[in-house]
């Protein structure tokens, strides 16, 4: 669309930052188009980093080979890690750049509070066309949940998709007017990939942020027969799992493929649509799941198989085709970054930070620690090579865990009791009291509570 000057003046005021630059992807062409960065961000549920056919220390058995594509294409972060390893305290974090124990997220099931301000609301205040599709689970208590129009969608100003649950084979999922779509029987990812499809074929013209949050590969694990294709008794058992459950893991691969063909799915599309080079693409997870590593079934624990998540970006021409950023990244710092690289304001209500320079390559950011909670329960800091651990033991906080990451990958020598390694600890136990004091943390005390509901 060819624009009269009143409109280019309109949309380059949105696309300028500090200094009068133009943000845009491509800058002006000579019909004097403005080019903007598009944002997909594709979130899976329960995804652990090491699920994938590439990357160091991965899974053995699993395939996926569009989300391997997208690391030779764009940059793969090895250091990821959830801020809160449990699904509505990571996703607020996502959304917010804060941790839980600032906005009171501490646990599944609360309503963001209504001061926050959020990642979709920038966007939206920057010109771009913001869209939700699939589980939220930020809307306090409803299942599955309607999430109505207006401050309860966060900037998301339409929305297909539903607060919280699993469902898979009848999808609950509303529409924007709050009318139940979807077919029963249909695969739920099918059906939400369907509709990224159609809102970025409807905007392929204008700016958006699309936001795709998948269920899977989160309990129930049930994958569609045509990728229920894991023998169990050819599952390579992780060197650190105790007991573990060879029909589960077959069961978790076959669903993880299952998100890696519907991701493919998503890029062809972008592709055919002539938007491959102007959108910045985005995959994660909110948490991961430990399925019987260190003997435990379940996520919310500092374990990395629990804690340590996947981070991809595709961005042609502005991010390295295969680079691997070492640097240490939290779900909390994925707002300011993002809006960063789009050239929107970061709001100073985040506390996570910008770690846009890394993933440019724009001279390595010299590498700092990471923080990760639950409730008050733990808290753990990743510093270089070293992971401690932090908790709660009748009010008193105990380290409890240390490892060497780099030499330990599946942590199976804990250094807490080793004299050699007390000056690390000292180390890392000092860099703990700096995060509870930069972020207000009262941790071994309980955070407080966000409410299930709001009336506003």
């Amino acid at each position: 669309m060819v624009m009269n000057r009143r409109e280019f003046l309109r949309q380059c005021s949105v696309a300028m930052g500090a200094g009068g630059l133009l943000l845009s992807n491509r800058g002006l062409d000579v019909s004097i188009r403005v080019r903007y960065t598009n944002v997909l961000f594709v979130l899976a549920d329960q995804w652990r980093d090491c699920a994938f056919s590439h990357g160091a220390n991965h899974d053995e058995v699993v395939q996926t080979p569009n989300l391997d594509q997208l690391a030779t294409e764009g940059v793969r972060w090895s250091r990821c890690y959830a801020a809160h390893p449990v699904c509505t305290p990571n996703r607020t974090s996502i959304i917010t750049g804060r941790w839980p124990h600032q906005t009171g997220m501490i646990t599944n099931d609360l309503m963001i509070p209504p001061t926050e301000r959020c990642m979709a609301e920038v966007f939206y205040e920057g010109g771009y066309r913001t869209h939700y599709i699939g589980k939220w689970h930020v809307d306090g208590e409803a299942k599955p949940g309607f999430v109505p129009k207006g401050w309860r969608r966060r900037g998301f100003t339409t929305f297909e998709g539903f607060n919280r649950g699993h469902f898979y084979y009848d999808t609950p999922t509303f529409s924007n007017d709050g009318k139940p779509i979807g077919t029963p029987g249909d695969y739920e990812p099918t059906f939400q990939t369907d509709l990224a499809i159609d809102f970025m074929t409807a905007n392929k013209d204008k700016p958006f942020f699309c936001y795709v949050s998948w269920g899977p590969p989160h309990t129930p694990y049930t994958p569609p027969d045509e990728f229920n294709i894991y023998d169990p008794a050819e599952i390579v058992p992780r060197p650190n799992m105790v007991g573990y459950n060879s029909d589960k893991l077959a069961k978790y691969f076959g669903l993880c493929t299952s998100l890696d063909h519907e991701f493919g799915r998503l890029m062809t599309a972008l592709n055919a649509l002539g938007l491959e080079e102007n959108t910045l693409v985005v995959f994660s997870a909110d948490h991961g799941d430990c399925i019987g590593s260190h003997g435990i079934d379940h996520k919310g624990q500092p374990e990395e198989e629990s804690c340590h998540i996947p981070l991809i970006m595709r961005w042609p021409g502005r991010l390295k085709d295969g680079d691997r950023v070492d640097n240490l990244i939290s779900s909390a710092d994925l707002m300011p970054t993002l809006l960063s690289m789009c050239g929107l304001e970061v709001p100073k209500t985040c506390s996570g930070k910008d770690k846009s320079a890394a993933a440019m390559a724009r001279g390595r950011l010299a590498d700092e620690s990471i923080y990760s909670e639950v409730g008050a329960n733990w808290r753990m800091v990743v510093m270089g090579p070293h992971k401690l651990v932090v908790e709660n033991n009748g009010g008193e906080q105990v380290a409890t865990k240390l490892f060497n990451l780099s030499n330990d990958p599946y942590e199976l020598a804990n250094l807490i009791d080793e004299p050699e390694h007390a000056a690390t600890q000292a180390e890392l136990l000092a860099e703990i009291d700096i995060w509870k004091q930069k972020t207000g943390d009262v941790f071994p005390d309980p955070p407080f509570k966000a409410e299930k509901m709001y009336d506003v």
